[in-house]
């Protein structure tokens, strides 16, 4: 298949970007695709003459997301401007109405409500995914959240990097007793998981259980990733230094004099971030200190977003960051939070056909709000949509 005549804006071909690094991206103008078997084989100068119509962009790699769950909580928003996400979960809402909801549905239900929400990301761009669990807190309920993204990757044909999640302990059990039952789930699921993680803040676990459960899954040859530093700062940072953590996720009440601490990417979820109400200032000084950034969507019940561009516009207009940095976090440097970035996230020969078809250039991207910028999303170099116009030759 030959893609033929377009302009490609991607991130270099490297593992992942930094610093001054973020701004960098390829920009091919005029050139065709070869696509064999799924698979980017040559991207050589076009022989038309003819102005490109397209632009294309990498597929984004969601490196946080919560989308295998049952129910909705679009009433809890007005409550949140009452008495806070906090008092939200400590009132029995929040995580916890999704854990009884999610409980309580079959696995079939489980699947076709997460299916959809992940069929819709993916035609917003989404072609990768990491993908938790966490709103059962019972090996059954967990195995059927893991059972649920093993059916969508297959049969959607998409990525998706798998993580036990210790989300909140169960009502009425103290963390410590949970702990157990926690590091039960690690050995039952071990060879069906990539990461484990631990939310740790203010109504969730402590850094004290969240250094005894990645100890445990360190142990097991698996790495960690963490939400921490979200609603408050625990201090959770200096307990965990030492230890295997890929990913620290949300990270918006870090302190500067934490940040030589931090041994994995640090994971930037801008939607969150915005209906908190949260200033996203510090991440400016994760840039300047040269840390890795990556980029996620963290949909969940809680922050219900299905599209990547919408999120990354909203990040362009509200943080520190340029549509270019932007970009970067969201392709190759998640690629690289998620140890996919020599398949995906970049936009070079021998890299999986992910990637998006703009319908004007992708500087568009957070200037055009309401309005359709996407032609086509490819993944494997399957076109999703069904809209392309592009001549595509066999």
């Amino acid at each position: 298949m030959i893609l033929e005549n377009v302009n490609i804006a991607t991130p270099p071909n490297v593992s992942f970007l930094r610093g001054k690094e973020l701004e960098i991206l390829d920009i091919m103008k005029g050139v065709d695709l070869f696509i064999e078997n799924g698979i980017i084989k040559k991207i050589t100068k076009s022989i038309k003459n003819d102005e490109p119509k397209y632009w294309i962009i990498p597929g984004f790699v969601d490196s946080h997301s919560h989308t295998i769950f049952c129910g909705m909580r679009g009433d809890e928003i007005d409550l949140r401007k009452k008495i806070g996400y906090e008092g939200v979960l400590k009132s029995g809402g929040g995580i916890y109405r999704t854990i009884r909801e999610t409980n309580s549905c079959d696995k079939d239900e489980l699947y076709k409500q997460s299916r959809a929400r992940i069929e819709t990301m993916m035609m917003n761009g989404t072609t990768s995914f990491e993908a938790k669990t966490g709103y059962g807190l019972t090996v059954e309920s967990e195995g059927k959240m893991l059972e649920t993204i093993l059916r969508i990757e297959k049969n959607l044909g998409v990525k998706i990097r798998k993580t036990l999640l210790a989300h909140v302990p169960p009502e009425g059990i103290p963390e410590y007793e949970f702990l157990e039952k926690f590091k039960e789930m690690i050995d039952i699921f071990k060879n069906r998981i990539d990461y484990v993680d631990v939310f740790t803040d203010d109504g969730a676990f402590s850094p004290q259980f969240a250094r005894e459960v990645f100890i445990y899954a360190n142990s097991k040859g698996i790495p960690g990733r963490v939400h921490i530093n979200e609603i408050k700062n625990l201090n959770g940072i200096d307990m965990l230094k030492d230890l295997d953590i890929r990913s620290y996720d949300h990270m918006l009440e870090t302190r500067v004099d934490e940040i030589d601490k931090i041994n994995g990417v640090i994971n930037f979820l801008p939607f969150t971030s915005i209906t908190l109400k949260k200033d996203t200032s510090i991440f400016g000084e994760f840039l300047n200190h040269n840390k890795i950034i990556s980029m996620g969507s963290d949909v969940s019940p809680n922050s219900y977003n299905l599209s990547m561009p919408l999120i990354l516009g909203l990040a362009r207009q509200t943080s520190p960051f340029s549509l270019e940095q932007l970009l970067n976090m969201a392709t190759i440097n998640s690629a690289y939070s998620t140890g996919m970035e020599s398949q995906v996230g970049t936009i070079h020969e021998n890299k999986e056909a992910n990637f998006i078809v703009l319908k004007s250039s992708y500087k568009d991207i957070g200037y055009i709000f309401g309005n359709e910028i996407i032609e086509e999303v490819f993944v494997g170099g399957r076109p999703i949509r069904g809209t392309m116009e592009i001549n595509l030759i066999e």
